[in-house]
């Protein structure tokens, strides 16, 4: 380019050649933007002048659209947006200058700057007419971009799941092409919803593609957007570092609006490094919880910058990012102990809408610190109260669990200081506050999206790599279908995200808590709701009737006492002990005695059964084994409402999803299921056990040996109380392709989306499926806990290895006694305790089904 535009300089500069001029001008206006990505906006602004010199001197209102055209590009990357939009207009209005293909450009670049500013409706109108002259004349990479960004914009309107789609309709127009710009869009959005390690996946993927010299911007975009991800993860080292490099390439380009959204991340992330340093939080007037702050260089100086920072983006015409640093100064005067100076920030009417649901909820978080400082805990939970259905209304719309599940990390902090308002006042706010917290997701997605032929051939190739890959027996096929299995599974899960809904859920029966503790004492149970806090494990009960609130155990001493409660579990279990299996039961009963003593015991617990909401930390444990609970009822619950809902559901109101419009056969809807897999010794003799337990009842039952697919999935929907025998696998990293290994193939957890789950009971005779995986805000992931939040009233499940012979016994007694009419968490206590304690990896989960 600088070579071309030498040899035109030395050409003669008789003013008559006006050729030579247009072609001058013509170069200057690429070299701009060349000039910018390398050097900065100082060089592209000068090469800009020259160029406006040769249009004033040739009078062409064509080029002189073009260099306005391109003056709007550079002066929107650089972030002067307003300056942009008025370039772009004007391009617009004389759009003749430019060919078909240019004026998609234009259309493109003013679609991008509108949602920028947010006009989202405006951006939606630039890239449908970029769509349409796309179209019409063949340009096939115009119209995906065109259609990539118009998806983007959706995203920023606030419909997650349809912007998704809509990207994936963009990447089936050329198939697997994607730019690195695409990943980086796609990376935003996903960031959005929650999904941060897949945001992460994408952005590494687009630095990968991104060409290495000239594109200082793209990959200044890029890392702010991975400081961002891993300051979400918690990985504030890593994402100091990005946040770092991203100013840095932003800044040697002159991109002042970027330069600022990024020194912001930066600031945001060293206040996260002060405010989650251990402090003590005393109690004060009115039962508030004053913050310990304290006042330091660091965090002194990041408030002044912040401030400069709300002058400059305001100089600047961008108002969402003056709001954006209001926030970052008034967090940092606030750990300052600068109560007024943060209210003074963070109180002021914001300039711009909310530019996301997390921007939005990370101000309702700092803002909500701010009232707990200044001893206004009515303010704050008024605002947090606020927050919570925000957050929960941001769930809604979609029938992906993946995605529902996803967006509850952007909510975690908000829950915190929720918590530490409702400590000091007792039991019955805490048991309100974990409640409202974890019922704000708590809903059965829609069930309305229409059968995808491309997910279910995905589908099918998936259960084709899988099945093939348990008999392979050389490693390297075996290594080849592992790697094409997880490519597939990738695909899936984004054509899930793609398959939008926004109707909303499906009505759950209302509970309230006061209505969910008098179910509890009809139900001769206790609760005891654990949660981690401050580095201790503490738990709110309902004893009685009564609610009461206990400090247990270091948090850490637990997670370590959890960590071999499940590895000696699994050795038991799976017999890999040997001789040192006696060994290995004394140290799994001795630890089972201290979780016990710290756990349970303190709460003396009265009624018969007890209902337990679990966290992370010791999820997925034996708890059959504890001495106290041995033979006692136990169900693990999501929260007291839930478990409150689902138990009056199947035993006053009926079932949760009415059955009748999924039936598709004439049986009764009080009706059972067996469906029994391959490979496995025993379990043709347990389902035959279990069929005869509930015929001897003289309810129907069939028996489906070989089991299928859509078999199961139909009896899901159709039967009042399903049993699968099958081996089961749990993913951990891709916890909705859990299954349950059928006749015809696996089937995955998240097949059973599009229908749901209508059985009161569902009873999983498998290994390990009872597992989870946990996401912030303690969403959970696996087969059993799909099969819960799409619909089921309870689930038995293991969350261990499980030999076949004990799995046949402890099941044939569990149906024995729901046959004999005792509720399930009953039955399966009774037949725990009556066969090998290496049952007690069996959990009821969810609810209380009662036949």
């Amino acid at each position: 380019m600088h070579a071309a535009l030498h040899e035109l300089d030395s050409k003669s500069h008789g003013g008559s050649d006006r050729g030579r001029l247009e072609l001058r001008c013509k170069t200057l206006i690429t070299l701009a933007l060349a000039e910018f990505l390398t050097s900065g906006l100082t060089a592209a602004t000068g090469r800009l002048t020259e160029a406006s010199v040769v249009v004033e001197e040739l009078d062409d209102a064509d080029l002189r659209a073009r260099l306005e055209y391109q003056r709007a590009n550079i002066m929107g990357r650089a972030g002067h947006l307003a300056a942009a939009w008025k370039g772009l207009e004007g391009a617009v209005e004389r759009l003749s200058a430019f060919n078909p293909r240019e004026q998609c450009s234009v259309h493109l670049s003013k679609g991008m700057l509108a949602f920028e500013l947010g006009k989202p409706r405006e951006a939606v109108t630039s890239f449908d007419e970029a769509i349409r002259i796309a179209r019409a004349h063949g340009y096939r990479q115009q119209e995906r971009l065109a259609m990539h960004n118009k998806g983007y914009v959706t995203y920023l309107a606030g419909d997650i799941p349809r912007s998704l789609h809509v990207m994936a309709e963009a990447d089936a127009i050329l198939g697997d092409v994607s730019q690195a710009g695409e990943h980086l869009d796609k990376a935003r959005v996903l960031l959005e919803a929650g999904l941060v390690s897949d945001a992460v996946d994408a952005l590494l993927t687009g630095i990968h593609q991104a060409p290495n010299e000239g594109n200082e911007q793209l990959r200044a975009e890029f890392d702010l957007e991975l400081a961002r991800a891993y300051r979400l993860m918690g990985r504030l080292d890593l994402a100091a570092a990005a946040a770092a490099s991203s100013r840095a390439g932003y800044l040697r380009i002159g991109a002042e609006a970027w330069t600022t959204r990024a020194t912001l991340i930066e600031l945001s992330i060293d206040l996260d490094r002060q405010r989650r340093a251990p402090r003590e939080l005393p109690t004060t007037r009115a039962g508030s919880v004053q913050l310990d702050v304290h006042a330091g260089n660091e965090t002194e100086a990041a408030s002044v910058i912040a401030d400069r920072m709300v002058r400059q983006a305001e100089e600047l015409g961008h108002p969402e990012l003056a709001d954006q640093a209001r926030v970052v100064a008034g967090e940092a005067r606030l750990l300052m102990g600068d109560v007024s100076g943060a209210r003074e920030r963070l109180l002021v009417p914001r300039r711009s809408a909310p530019g996301s649901l997390a921007d939005e909820l990370n101000t309702a978080a700092v803002t909500a610190a701010m009232h707990v400082a200044a001893a206004e805990p009515t303010l704050a939970r008024r605002l947090l109260s606020s927050a919570v259905k925000r957050l929960a209304a941001g769930q809604q719309g979609s029938a992906s669990l993946d995605l529902r599940t996803a967006r509850a990390v952007h909510g975690v902090r908000l829950a915190a200081i929720d918590l530490d308002l409702a400590v000091p006042r007792g039991s019955g706010a805490v048991l309100e506050t974990l409640e409202r917290w974890r019922s704000a997701t708590d809903h059965l997605p829609s069930l309305d999206r229409s059968v995808d032929a491309r997910l279910a051939d995905l589908t099918e190739a998936l259960r084709s790599a899988r099945t093939q890959q348990r008999t392979e027996v050389d490693p390297v096929a075996s290594f080849e279908l592992q790697r094409r299995a997880t490519g597939l599974e990738q695909q899936i899960r984004a054509r899930d995200w793609a398959l939008s809904s926004r109707s909303d859920a499906a009505a759950a029966v209302p509970v309230r808590v006061r209505e969910a503790r008098q179910a509890l004492v009809g139900a001769d149970r206790d609760l005891l709701w654990l949660f981690a806090y401050r580095g201790r494990l503490c738990g709110v009960g309902v004893i009685d009737g009564r609610s009461r609130l206990r400090d247990l155990i270091d948090l850490a001493e637990v997670i370590e006492l959890a960590r071999r409660i499940r590895l000696d579990l699994r050795a038991a279990a799976t017999q890999q002990a040997g001789p040192l299996t006696a060994m290995v039961w004394r140290s799994l009963e001795s630890d089972a005695a201290r979780l016990d003593d710290a756990v349970i015991r303190p709460w003396r617990t009265r009624h018969e059964g007890l209902v337990l909401v679990t966290t992370p930390e010791v999820s997925a444990l034996p708890w059959a084994l504890c001495p106290s609970l041995v033979g006692r009822p136990l169900t693990i619950a999501r929260s007291l409402t839930s478990f409150a809902r689902r138990s009056l559901a199947t035993s006053e109101a009926g079932p949760l999803r009415d059955p009748t419009s999924q039936q598709g056969d004439s049986t009764p809807w009080n009706s059972v299921q067996v469906s029994i897999g391959p490979g496995l010794a025993r379990a043709a003799g347990e389902g035959t056990a279990v069929e005869a337990a509930w015929r001897r009842t003289g309810t129907a039952v069939t028996l489906a040996n070989p089991s299928t697919r859509v078999g199961l999935v139909q009896a899901l929907t159709a039967r009042r109380v399903v049993h699968v025998a099958a081996h089961g696998t749990h993913q951990t990293q891709s916890p909705l392709f859990s299954s349950l290994a059928l006749h015809d193939g696996p089937v995955f957890a998240h097949e059973l989306q599009p229908t749901g789950v209508a059985a009161e009971h569902v009873v999983l005779s498998a290994c390990d499926v009872g597992s989870a995986t946990f996401r912030p805000g303690d969403e959970q992931l696996g087969l059993a806990a799909s099969i819960f939040s799409l619909g089921a009233g309870s689930v038995v499940a293991a969350t261990a290895p499980i030999p076949d012979d004990v799995a046949a016994a402890v099941m044939t007694a569990h149906h024995e006694s729901l046959a004999r009419g005792a509720a399930s968490d009953e039955a399966l206590a009774l037949a725990i305790a009556s066969t090998d304690p290496v049952a007690a990896a069996f959990l009821n989960l969810g609810g209380r089904f009662v036949p």
